[in-house]
């Protein structure tokens, strides 16, 4: 169905600013109006925008003075009626628990039953023990989360899921505790949350994947890729790949924080994560960086990383923000003669500067203040990009790559950053307009988040949601890619499609309808934080220590 009138299918807070985009060639008179059709709100939008990203002129309108909770839809006397959407306290509770119901969903060596995981429920999968590339060594791999639409499993995503997931835990308890774990889940019952047991799952792989001599493999999978099939039905060898300094770090880092998380319910296990984390560090100090490569016979996801510093940088600074030890900061304070940034797996500078902001410990203010700094001015300049665009969204037309709406939600959390820096509004409204272009008000008017919405992605690059024929819920697609990157999207999408249409809804196009676990992280991150921000809950960075 043709589409003119774009909002979050999903919903809005009360609280929230309430915004609606009009694909138009000239100003529109709206209205609001409630599931029997009784006008709420009168509107005007005439501020006209050329969108280049999108190939088209919109109008954006206004409806924020609405704040009764109810069912509407927005309307207008030549374009066609939006989708409809709910304003209410707890319009993202159901979003939240399909987002992180997917890790479960993506268990590796778990068995699913179908009281748990309905059409999606397997046998436990790569169980075998794996051998580790280049030596005669065997060893027990199973577990952990299915990275995407594969059957890999790699410790740099990896890492950076389980970071963001412990920040959504952290910043809003509240939302989180709307998850409710499967009985059959793992971990210890009683003393953790079911949002800590399921990343407990994913962080007891990742110790597996721990040399004796602190250093940490890159990943386990099969050689290659396999086709649309059941996990279970993957039964090829499976490799662990060479150690790395990225997934080194990477590790040493996400422990470090975790061990933070576990102290209160799993002391012992808070114990372990802290000996892992301390000798992932030291055996870090020596290890130079090569950016990883696959060896000849593999083919599945490499992770490779153009240099490490940043990963070091994060490591650094979470050692020293879990244990205090003055040689961590040191060594974070000498990497910090260059400030990094990025949420992202590729780059991780941010998780660093949060864990400094945020130590108990001392640090050092002048240093803190330029972070600071730095961090909002990388927020000003998203603002400034969000601002101009019909949608809202963070994205410059030369900005859509292979996994765009996981920039989408990082640039928001870099905007919350800043809201929480200096307390201005406009980064908070601009963190919003990123989760709602998420959710709907985006220029493909689809709910990039499966089994949301009215009208959500059907038909992800995800294989058992492709041998099943119905897609998984509560899984972010990729999002549009202007540089056609896969056969499908050459095959289909014209050469000069706009960017941000760069998308098909087509299990083929894995450059645009992927789906991954830490693209999933983010979005919950970003979800977590501006539900909070809106409650009124999420803390203020404070930069006086």
């Amino acid at each position: 169905m043709y589409k003119s009138i774009f909002v979050d299918q999903c919903g809005y807070l009360p609280e929230m600013t309430k915004r609606v985009t009009f694909r138009s060639d000239r100003p529109v008179t709206f209205h609001v109006v409630t599931s029997d059709g009784r006008i709420v709100y009168h509107g005007v939008a005439q501020n006209r925008v050329e969108n280049e990203a999108a190939g088209e002129t919109d109008y954006t309108g206004d409806f924020s003075a609405l704040t009764a909770p109810g069912l509407y839809r927005v309307i207008s006397d030549h374009l066609s009626e939006s989708d409809p959407f709910e304003i209410g306290g707890q319009v993202y509770r159901d979003v939240f628990r399909k987002a992180f119901a997917f890790f479960y969903l993506q268990r590796c060596g778990w068995e699913l039953p179908e009281s748990a995981a309905g059409a999606f429920a397997h046998r436990a999968c790569h169980t075998a023990v794996a051998s580790v590339y280049g030596t005669g060594e065997l060893l027990d791999v199973s577990g952990g989360w299915h990275d995407a639409g594969d059957y890999g499993r790699y410790v740099v995503p990896g890492a950076m899921a389980v970071a963001q997931l412990l920040y959504a835990l952290e910043e809003n308890p509240s939302l989180c505790s709307a998850y409710p774990a499967p009985a059959e889940t793992a971990g210890e019952k009683g003393s953790l949350s079911p949002c800590l047991q399921e990343i407990k799952y994913e962080l007891d792989w990742m110790l597996k994947l721990q040399r004796k001599d602190g250093q940490v493999y890159h990943k386990a999978s099969c050689r290659h890729f396999c086709g649309f099939i059941m996990p279970d039905a993957e039964r090829e060898d499976i490799v662990v790949s060479p150690v790395s300094s990225t997934a080194t770090a990477d590790f040493a880092a996400v422990t470090a924080m975790a061990a933070r998380f576990f102290q209160k319910g799993a002391p012992e296990y808070a114990a372990r994560l802290e000996q892992a984390s301390r000798q992932a560090y030291e055996a870090l100090r020596s290890m130079p960086f090569e950016s990883y490569r696959n060896p000849p016979e593999i083919t599945t996801g490499g992770y490779g990383d153009s240099h490490d510093e940043d990963e070091r940088y994060w490591a650094a600074a979470e050692l020293y923000k879990a244990f205090g030890d003055p040689v961590y900061r040191e060594d974070f304070e000498t990497l910090a003669q260059q400030i990094y940034h990025g949420y992202g797996w590729g780059m991780m500078g941010s998780y660093g500067n949060r864990a400094y902001l945020t130590s108990p410990y001392p640090t050092d203010p002048s240093l803190r203040e330029r972070i600071a700094s730095s961090m909002v001015s990388l927020a000003q300049e998203i603002l400034q990009t969000a601002e101009a665009d019909g949608y809202g969204v963070s994205l410059l037309p030369g900005r859509y790559h292979w996994g765009s709406n996981m920039s989408v939600s990082n640039n928001g959390i870099h905007l919350l950053d800043a809201y929480r820096l200096t307390g201005r509004r406009e980064f908070l409204t601009a963190a919003g307009d990123q989760l709602h272009y998420l959710l709907g008000r985006n220029p493909m008017g689809l709910c990039y988040l499966t089994g949301c919405g009215s009208d959500p992605v059907k038909h992800p690059h995800h294989r058992p949601s492709g041998f099943l024929g119905k897609a998984m819920p509560g899984m972010l697609a990729g999002g549009p890619c202007g540089h056609r990157a896969d056969p499908t999207a050459k095959g289909v999408l014209p050469e000069n499609v706009p960017p941000a249409k760069a998308f098909l809804d087509m299990s083929g196009s894995y450059s645009t309808n992927e789906v991954a676990i830490y693209w999933n992280s983010a979005f919950i991150l970003l979800l977590s934080c501006v539900d909070g921000s809106f409650g009124g809950s999420l803390p203020a960075y404070s930069t006086n220590r």
